[in-house]
């Protein structure tokens, strides 16, 4: 359940990490897919943070012909870490630098720290940068009602949330009625042993609010563990996870920003 094949199912989509290791902070940490990775390859030392050697440059990496690897892309940021976390901030003015400088890369930033975000901004920030989109992760009720207000205190010129992974039920309509979130994307939990369940009446419950106030929504994985019509569904593929809760067809494209082709294939529903 490599993450990289994860993120294949959204066209032009890649993860970029400036930095690896993490500290576990909510009840979604719990069963991350990076200390499971790390652990899976026996890379020691997943909770010390440290600048990748070949990953820190990637945005303005360049080919032999000396032009960008990357172009027209999403990167998201930083899946093998947290962007905002204390022992980047010496790294962290050369990656604001590179984002500013490719303005023609589209770039979203995901955190469970948005309470760092305001003192971690580039002095040239302003309103936000017009190429990054600021976002924050929240699996349950607590951690939305948490995290989103920070969120939407914070000047930026997109805003979204990945409610992921989503291990109960959240009541999004009361935020989403305030204006100011672009997106929300909602994942189940996915990994070897203990993932919690995903609830598709919790999915649908999300969708509606958002359809309701006009925001994106996307179903971006089943995880391992789906419930639907009380049958427990075992999906262990986190490609075909993705693959599956697209072909439900109950995503709402109301931003051109996000890549919107998806495979529809599937037998279950």
């Amino acid at each position: 359940m490599d993450y990289d094949t994860y993120m294949d199912i959204f066209p032009r989509t890649i993860s970029w990490n400036p930095w690896h290791g993490c500290r576990k902070v909510s009840r979604g940490c719990l069963n991350c897919y990076m200390f499971e990775g790390d652990r899976r390859r026996g890379v020691p030392g997943s909770d010390v943070v440290t600048k990748s050697k070949t990953q820190f440059d990637l945005p303005i990496q360049k080919d032999r012909n000396g032009r960008y690897k990357l172009n027209d892309m999403l990167l998201l940021t930083s899946m093998t870490s947290d962007f905002f976390i204390e022992e980047a901030d010496e790294w962290r003015d050369d990656a604001w630098r590179m984002m500013s400088k490719r303005k023609d890369l589209t770039f979203e930033i995901l955190t469970k720290r948005p309470h760092r975000i305001m003192d971690c901004l580039p002095d040239d920030w302003g309103d936000g940068y017009p190429n990054v989109r600021m976002s924050v992760s929240a699996e349950d009720q607590d951690a939305w009602d948490e995290r989103v207000p920070i969120l939407l205190s914070i000047p930026a010129v997109k805003r979204d949330v990945y409610i992921a992974p989503i291990i109960g039920p959240i009541d999004v309509g009361e935020m989403l009625s305030r204006g100011g979130i672009d997106a929300v994307y909602v994942g189940g939990e996915y990994c070897s042993k203990g993932a919690r369940p995903c609830d598709f009446e919790w999915v649908k419950g999300i969708r509606e609010e958002c359809v309701k106030y006009g925001t994106t929504f996307i179903w971006r994985n089943t995880g391992t563990y789906l419930l639907k019509d009380g049958e427990t569904f075992c999906i262990e593929s986190i490609s075909e996870q993705g693959k599956l809760a697209a072909s439900v067809g109950i995503d709402y494209i109301v931003d051109p920003i996000l890549p919107s082709k998806r495979a529809v294939q599937s037998k279950l529903f």
